[in-house]
């Protein structure tokens, strides 16, 4: 069974003091890296493989789990967003299983945040 219709999250990639962090809002998923590409691919295929456990284990039910506010906040007052999509490759290399598309909406803090 293939799914067509995207799957669809927010992200906030931010520079922090030690490196770039990515998070997931409707996942509540975070990752860390030290580039913004690296954080960026590397959100994307931590999101792949929590969507590809949920479909594979009928379990979409317990998928979502919401960002604390701040981050939704962050995301929302952000001005440096762009949209993505991802399907297949590198997420799902099985031809033969359910391939959702991944779309992001993506937005950077490119100067190191102060706390």
């Amino acid at each position: 069974m293939l799914r067509e219709e995207p799957f669809s999250f927010r992200v906030v990639i931010r520079r922090e003091p030690d490196g770039w962090v990515a998070h997931c809002l409707e996942l509540n998923l975070v990752t860390v890296a030290e580039t913004d590409k690296q954080a960026e691919s590397d959100i994307i295929d931590l999101i792949g493989a929590h969507v590809r456990y949920a479909l594979e284990n009928d379990n979409l039910e317990f998928m979502y789990h919401p960002a604390p506010l701040n981050i939704w906040k962050d995301f929302f007052n952000c001005s440096d967003r762009e949209t993505s999509s991802y399907r297949r490759d590198p997420i799902f290399k099985d031809e033969s299983s359910l391939i959702p598309i991944i779309e992001a909406s993506k937005c950077f803090y490119r100067q190191v945040c102060h706390a």
